[in-house]
C-alpha cells in the first residue's frame, strides 16, 4: 500500500515538473534577431525608445517617396501653348485683323489637334510648344514681312485645354483640372474639384505620376510636419481619393493573448499601442505577463519586426501611448508562468482524480480479499 502510494506520488511529481510544456501559445524569440524560412526577425524594445518606422503592410514596388514631389518654393512658370487651347491675337489699330468676322468672332482661335494655328496674312504657325511671347514674336515678324510696318501685336491664351490632371474618387466634382500659367499644388487641385466629399478618406490620397504612386496623408500632414502646399502637381498626373469604407477593410489591428477580449480593433486615423490594448479591455491582470507585450509587424516580404514592451515599469505605459500602430499589426500579450502552471494543473487534475479513485477502489478490493483469506469467511449463510 505505502509503496503504491509513493509510486503514484512520484508519477504525479514527474508530470507536474513538466508544467511549462502546457499546450498553449508562448512567444519564443531570440534576444536580438534571427531568421526563419528566408524571413528575418528583428526584436526591438519599445520602453527603450525603439518605435520603428510607420510603414504600409503591402509594399508597392512602384511606391514613390513623397519628398520627390515637394519643392522649396513654387516655380515661375511660362505656359506653353498646346493642342485645343484658345489663343487670342490682337493687332492694335487693325480691327480687320483682330476681328475679321466682326461681332461673330469668338474670343480667340482654337489651336488644332496637331498644334497648328492659322492667322490672316501670317499663315499657318506651329503654335504648340510656344509661349504667348514667342507666338507674338512670330506673328509680328510675319505681318511685318508682308503687309504692316511695325505692327503692335498682343497674344494671350484665353482657354486652357491641353494641360490637365485627372482627379477621381470621393471628391465633389471628379474630373479634369486644367492648368494655366500658375503652378498647381495638391491643395489647389483638391479645391478645384470641390474638395473631399463626406465618404472620402483623406488619409489615403494617391497621386500617380508615370509608373510611380505617391501616398499623401492629409489627416496627419500637420502632425508629421508635411507641407502639402509644397507638393507640386504636374500635367498628366492622376489623383485618386478612396472611399473610407474601402480603406477601413484593411485598417485593423489584431489583439491576441492575455487580454480581456481578444479580437480585431478598428483603426481610425491614428491608433497607439495603449489604445489598442484599452479597446480590448486591457491586459488580464491575473494571467498576463506584463513584461511580455509584443507588436508583430510584417514590415516587408522578407522582414518581420517584433516590438517588445515591458510594462512592469509604469513609465513604459507612456511609451505605449507613443507607439503608433500600423494596419494589420498583431498585438500579442504573453501568459505568465503562474498562468501556465494553473492551466496545466487544470488539464491534469481530472486524470489524477480518476487515477486516485481507481486506486482507492482497487485498494478496497484488495483489503476485502485479505479479510476473507484471514478469517475464512465464506459469505452469508443461505
Amino acid at each position: 500500500m505505502n509503496k503504491i502510494g509513493i509510486a503514484l506520488c512520484g508519477v504525479a511529481a514527474a508530470i507536474l515538473s513538466g508544467c511549462f510544456a502546457a499546450p498553449q501559445m508562448r512567444m519564443d524569440i531570440s534576444s536580438d534577431s534571427t531568421s526563419y524560412n528566408g524571413i528575418s526577425f528583428k526584436l526591438h524594445s519599445i520602453d527603450k525608445g525603439d518605435m520603428g518606422e510607420p510603414v504600409q503592410v503591402v509594399v508597392n514596388p512602384n511606391a514613390g517617396k513623397l519628398e520627390d514631389l515637394m519643392v522649396d518654393s513654387l516655380p515661375d512658370l511660362e505656359y506653353r501653348i498646346g493642342p485645343l487651347d484658345m489663343v487670342q491675337v490682337v493687332v492694335w489699330e487693325h480691327p480687320e485683323l483682330t476681328s475679321p468676322m466682326g461681332q461673330y468672332q469668338p474670343a480667340g482661335q482654337k489651336v488644332t489637334t496637331d498644334g497648328k494655328l492659322f492667322y490672316p496674312y501670317a499663315g499657318v504657325i506651329q503654335a504648340a510648344g510656344l509661349t504667348a511671347q514667342e507666338l507674338r514674336n512670330e506673328i509680328t515678324k510675319r505681318l511685318s514681312d508682308k503687309i504692316l510696318n511695325d505692327p503692335q501685336v498682343d497674344v494671350r491664351v484665353t482657354g486652357y485645354h491641353s494641360r490637365k490632371a485627372l482627379v477621381t474618387g470621393a471628391v465633389n466634382r471628379p474630373g479634369y483640372v486644367k492648368f494655366d500659367e500658375n503652378p498647381m499644388t495638391i491643395p489647389d487641385v483638391i479645391a478645384e474639384v470641390g474638395g473631399f466629399n463626406e465618404k472620402a478618406d483623406p488619409s489615403f490620397v494617391q497621386l500617380r505620376r508615370g509608373e510611380k504612386v505617391y501616398n499623401i496623408d492629409y489627416t496627419r500632414a500637420f502632425k508629421n510636419n508635411v507641407s502639402i502646399e509644397r507638393i507640386l502637381v504636374k500635367p498628366g498626373d492622376q489623383v485618386f481619393v478612396p472611399l473610407r469604407s474601402d480603406t477601413e477593410r484593411d485598417r485593423k489591428v489584431y489583439v491576441l493573448g492575455e487580454v480581456t477580449r481578444s479580437g480585431v480593433v478598428r483603426m481610425d486615423n491614428y491608433l497607439s499601442l495603449a489604445e489598442a490594448l484599452a479597446a480590448s479591455g486591457g491586459v488580464n491582470a491575473i494571467n498576463a505577463s506584463s513584461r511580455d507585450i509584443y507588436v508583430i509587424r510584417n514590415t516587408a516580404p522578407d522582414k518581420i519586426d517584433i516590438y517588445q514592451l515591458n510594462a512592469k515599469n509604469a513609465m513604459a505605459l507612456a511609451m505605449a501611448d507613443r507607439f503608433e500602430m500600423n494596419p494589420r499589426d498583431i498585438v500579442y500579450v504573453d501568459a505568465s508562468g503562474l498562468a501556465t502552471w494553473n492551466r496545466f494543473i487544470g488539464l491534469i487534475l481530472p486524470t489524477l482524480n480518476a487515477t486516485i479513485n481507481t486506486f482507492n477502489s482497487t485498494s478496497d478490493a484488495i483489503q476485502n480479499v485479505q479479510y476473507i483469506h484471514n478469517t475464512g469467511w465464506a459469505g452469508p449463510k443461505k
